[in-house]
């Protein structure tokens, strides 16, 4: 009878035990598919000289995922950590396409200012549509969408950071080359305001954009 116990015993320790090596097995917490190509994309970057457009389009992705709870909670956090790293290259970038808007806007400028000198009356002058025209054309094909773009993402940064003072200049871009092209403001104070948010921000760390931490099917 005993013996009959201890094969029982036995026997049943073995099935108990068996289970477990299973269980333990089978425990294995997959990346979503999204998440997954989202690490891909991210990975693919050149992590010295990262190429906006993809930064953007990673910005976008990312804020879809995390709306979405596609992310796990360790997932995002390191998701988040990778992003606010790029999005500081996605500043530098930001700061030379507004000083592009700069640009087309002060040669703008120029020419409003030539038509003036030869009116009768510069302050009610109008200025001609087509330079109007012609000024919102260039800027819309040099940046116009870009700047936007950075700025819905930049603008999600603590509001004390250099990202956000960038941000915010991005944001209220096309209020500002309006208040130049009408004296409202002058460019030497714009041109301030831009270095100002510059000076916030800390040099670009080191990206760090291998795709460790997903785990995702082959």
């Amino acid at each position: 009878m005993r013996g009959k116990i201890w094969l029982v015993a036995v026997l049943t320790s073995i099935a108990i035990s068996g289970c477990g090596e299973q269980q333990n097995r089978s425990v294995v917490r997959y990346s979503q598919p999204q998440v997954c190509e989202f690490a891909d994309t991210l990975a693919a970057l050149d992590s010295a000289q990262p190429d906006p457009k993809q930064m953007r389009f990673l910005n976008e992705t990312w804020r879809s995922l995390d709306r979405e709870d596609r992310f796990r909670p360790d997932e995002k956090r390191v998701a988040a950590e990778r992003m606010q790293a790029l999005n500081y290259y996605l500043a530098q970038d930001t700061l030379q396409l507004l000083d592009k808007v700069l640009g087309i806007t002060a040669e703008t400028y120029e020419e409003i200012e030539a038509l003036r000198r030869f009116s009768s009356n510069p302050k009610e002058m109008k200025v001609p549509d087509s330079m109007i025209r012609n000024y919102r054309n260039a800027v819309q094909a040099c940046c116009a969408d870009a700047v936007s773009r950075n700025a819905t993402a930049l603008l999600r940064a603590d509001k004390e950071s250099g990202l956000y003072a960038v941000g915010r200049r991005a944001y209220f871009m096309q209020r500002d080359v309006n208040a130049l092209l009408d004296s409202e403001l002058t460019f030497a104070d714009y041109r301030q305001k831009i270095a100002a948010a510059a000076a916030k921000l800390p040099p670009a760390p080191e990206l760090q954009l291998s795709a460790d931490w997903v785990t995702c099917r082959n």
